[in-house]
C-alpha cells in the first residue's frame, strides 16, 4: 500500500485549497467537483489503509496471544523475528499482557493517527459539499452590495 500524507501535509494542502478567491467565484464554484474528488480520492485510501490496519491489529493481538501463552510454533517465533517467551502467564493475565504490548500499543496509535486523518478528510469534505452554498452567499452579498452602492450614488445625484 503506497505511503499517505502526513495530518501536518493534508492541513497544509487543505489551508491552500480552503480559500476561495472573491474575485472568481465563478471559477470557484467550478473548482468544487475536482476538490471533492481529490479528497474523497484521499479519503478512500485512507480508509483502506485503516481496515488493513486494524486486521493487522487482530493478526498481532492473536499472535501475541499464541507467544504469551506459550502456543506459538517456534518457526513463527523465529520468523517474526520475536524471542521465546521466558515467561510463564496464566491464561486470565494474558490480555493485559497483550494490551500492554510494545507492537501492539505502536499499531494501535498508528490506527488512532490514520482515524484522526480519516475524520479530518470527512470534515473537509463536508466544507466542499457545502461550498456551493458560501458561494451563492458570496455572490448574492456581492449584488446587495453593488445594489446598495446603487442606490447610494442615485441618492447623491438627485
Amino acid at each position: 500500500m503506497e505511503t499517505s500524507m502526513t495530518l501536518e501535509e493534508l492541513n497544509e494542502m487543505w489551508a491552500k485549497d480552503a480559500k476561495i478567491d472573491e474575485a472568481q467565484l465563478g471559477h470557484e464554484a467550478i473548482k468544487i467537483p475536482q476538490l471533492h474528488n481529490k479528497y474523497y480520492t484521499i479519503y478512500s485510501k485512507e480508509a483502506l489503509r485503516m481496515r488493513k490496519y486494524k486486521a493487522d491489529l487482530k493478526e498481532l493481538e492473536h499472535a501475541k496471544y499464541e507467544w504469551y501463552t506459550g502456543t506459538m510454533a517456534e518457526e513463527d517465533i523465529k520468523s517474526r523475528g520475536w524471542r521465546p517467551n521466558p515467561l510463564k502467564i496464566l491464561r486470565t493475565d494474558v490480555n493485559k499482557y497483550i494490551e500492554s504490548d510494545k507492537d501492539v500499543i505502536n499499531l494501535s496509535l498508528k490506527i488512532d493517527y490514520h482515524m484522526q486523518i480519516a475524520n479530518y478528510l470527512e470534515d473537509i469534505i463536508r466544507q466542499i459539499n457545502n461550498r456551493n452554498f458560501m458561494i451563492k452567499a458570496a455572490i448574492d452579498w456581492a449584488k446587495f452590495c453593488l445594489l446598495y452602492t446603487s442606490d447610494a450614488a442615485d441618492d447623491l445625484t438627485r
